[in-house]
């Protein structure tokens, strides 16, 4: 029975990294959407629902056809409306007439994900298994971090260009290919010193630095997001996301007395604007502007699909926090008929600005 789950960006390979060490061979990776993804996933989606909804239903249609008859994807009380997307995907799948085995992974509850990915997800583990298991793909998850925060680092300023990203897909393949925590720990110095050998930059270069945050699937998915990472590497300019799936996930260190999570720190600074969760990502996305002002960042970029509420509330708050640190912070609405030019165009602008900003703080 050939298993499946939605495309996220790099954070795909945490999936299968977890399918593989429960004993799944017979394993499906979905493919990258692209615009027929779209396409088939709005045309049977609610009109208003969420861009993501539509995009990851997309995907299940596309792998069903292929063969798969297993999907597995978050699913829990959420925040925002992604707690109804499982069950609402279920039977727009049904009403098509495909037969397959949905099983959704309760994140929010613990015990319910490992008892989940026991029951119905391993080829026989034992719960001390599953939970070896998912310790494995947690901590291959901080590498597939590392390894985007390297990309997006070492593109802006490499003088052969395409190095980094060939660079960067051997070193996923790697992260996911290690047969044990030995071979994983390795990576922590063998990652960079691949960059670092491989790729020739611009050692002249002073680039602006540019932190891209939102909602979570926006920010990592290149496709609905226009491929922004790359269009701002191309002109020359760091960027990084400011949240990452694995630091949820990461329940090692999130065990650690010894370790705040990022997340914690911004839902702190965050404070001030928002004492209260309002869903998705909002507390941590106005949190991280305000950090990484303080940590010396440029701009900041914020990303969320079309009618998703959490980020219009983040987004009511950014004019407030913007003139508050004196950072500049542009937002971006996405869905299915984001237009390039358009896009590309805000992208220029906002970039001039920032470039103008650093050269008056030079002189």
């Amino acid at each position: 029975m050939p298993i499946t789950w939605p495309y996220f960006g790099s954070m795909t390979y945490v999936s299968e990294i977890l399918a593989r060490e429960i004993g799944r061979k017979d394993i499906m990776c979905p493919k990258t959407p692209n615009k027929r993804t779209f396409e088939i996933g709005a045309r049977h989606s609610p009109e208003f629902v969420c861009t993501p909804f539509k995009i990851t239903l997309g995907t299940f249609i596309e792998m069903l056809d292929e063969g798969a008859d297993e999907i597995v994807t978050g699913g829990c009380h959420s925040w925002c409306r992604f707690g109804y997307y499982w069950p609402v995907q279920k039977l727009i799948l049904e009403d098509l007439g495909y037969d397959f085995k949905f099983i959704p992974l309760d994140y929010l509850k613990p015990s319910n994900f490992l008892k989940t990915l026991k029951d119905d997800v391993s080829v026989g583990c034992s719960l001390w298994q599953v939970l070896k298991a998912f310790r494995v793909a947690w901590i291959k998850g901080r590498f597939i971090d590392l390894i985007d925060e390297l990309h997006y680092r070492y593109r802006a300023i490499e003088l052969e260009k395409g190095i980094s990203d060939k660079i960067a897909l051997k070193s996923f393949r790697m992260v996911v290919d290690a047969e044990n925590l030995r071979e994983v720990r390795k990576l922590k110095k063998r990652i960079p010193e691949l960059f670092e050998n491989n790729v020739e930059v611009d050692k002249t270069a002073n680039p602006l630095k540019i932190v891209i945050c939102g909602e979570l699937y926006v920010v990592f998915e290149q496709t609905l997001n226009l491929d922004i990472h790359r269009r701002l590497n191309d002109m020359g300019i760091i960027v990084k996301n400011s949240v990452t799936v694995s630091s949820y996930l990461d329940a090692g260190h999130k065990a650690n007395p010894f370790i705040t999570m990022h997340y914690e720190k911004a839902r702190k600074a965050a404070k001030p604007y928002l004492e209260n969760r309002c869903g998705g990502e909002t507390l941590e996305n106005i949190g991280d502007i305000i950090l990484y002002k303080k940590k010396g960042w440029d701009g900041v970029v914020h990303l969320y699909p079309f009618s998703c509420m959490p980020e219009i509330i983040t987004r009511s708050f950014i004019p407030q926090i913007s003139r508050d640190h004196n950072i500049p912070v542009i937002s971006f609405v996405l869905d299915e008929h984001t237009g390039e030019t358009g896009f590309q165009t805000r992208i220029e602008a906002f970039v001039d600005l920032l470039e103008r900003r650093k050269e008056k703080n030079l002189i």
